[in-house]
């Protein structure tokens, strides 16, 4: 856990020990914090966005350099645009300080199996500052697009476009007919196949290659 404010680690410490988690380690600042993970490996990382120093953006990228497998997972206050760059840094997801304990244990969870815990708003912020910067679809991003259409089938192909507009499970079953647990088994193939680790990385694979 990394967060400047004692009362959190102690509240949250509890929360997750309470929930079956193992709490490993605690830091107060960026520079802590990455010494820290670098020496116990976690499994998941919790890093509040504002540090003293050294900003939770920052090293959520010295982290995601450094110690790839460790996932990280963001504890903000609020649904601001620093959540977006936090998970454009390589965060997989975030958890608001105010979530109920099952939720905050949920998401935690969730991190560890590798899951994006992104909401579709914050989900569609991401996609649009991606598109924002006006990334050009170069020899390389035509290669990739080929690449992906090669490897996915054409029902996979679908449900990854849709990925690119930030849409969850529900909403794509809807769109194109199908249950929800479909989709689900359509996304974890598509993951596998195009070795990403979970829907935010395949959305903006999808954005960059020019398909989405």
């Amino acid at each position: 856990m990394v967060d400047d404010e004692p009362l959190i680690r102690i509240a949250l410490g509890q929360i997750l020990i309470a929930g079956g988690l193992e709490v490993v380690g605690e830091a107060a600042d960026a520079t802590d914090a990455i010494e820290l993970v670098l020496d116990l490996r976690p499994d998941v990382v919790l890093v509040e966005i504002r540090l003293p120093g050294s900003s939770g953006v920052h090293a959520i990228e010295r982290l995601g350099l450094l110690a790839p497998v460790s996932r990280i997972l963001v504890l903000t206050r609020s649904e601001e645009n620093r959540v977006v760059e936090a998970i454009l840094a390589g965060a997989s997801g975030y958890i608001l300080k105010t979530a109920p304990p099952k939720a905050i244990i949920a998401a935690v969870t969730a991190t560890a199996a590798g899951e994006s815990v992104v909401s579709p708003q914050i989900a569609g912020k991401l996609l649009q500052r991606i598109r924002e910067r006006e990334i050009p679809i170069t020899a390389n991003a035509q290669d990739a697009a080929n690449a992906i259409r090669a490897a996915l089938t054409e029902r996979e192909l679908a449900i990854f476009t849709k990925l690119a507009s930030g849409k969850n499970n529900q909403a794509i079953a809807r769109e194109l007919s199908l249950s929800t647990n479909t989709i689900a088994n359509h996304i974890a193939s598509i993951l596998a196949k195009l070795n990403l680790e979970n829907r935010v990385q395949a959305a903006v694979q999808a954005v960059r290659s020019g398909i989405s």
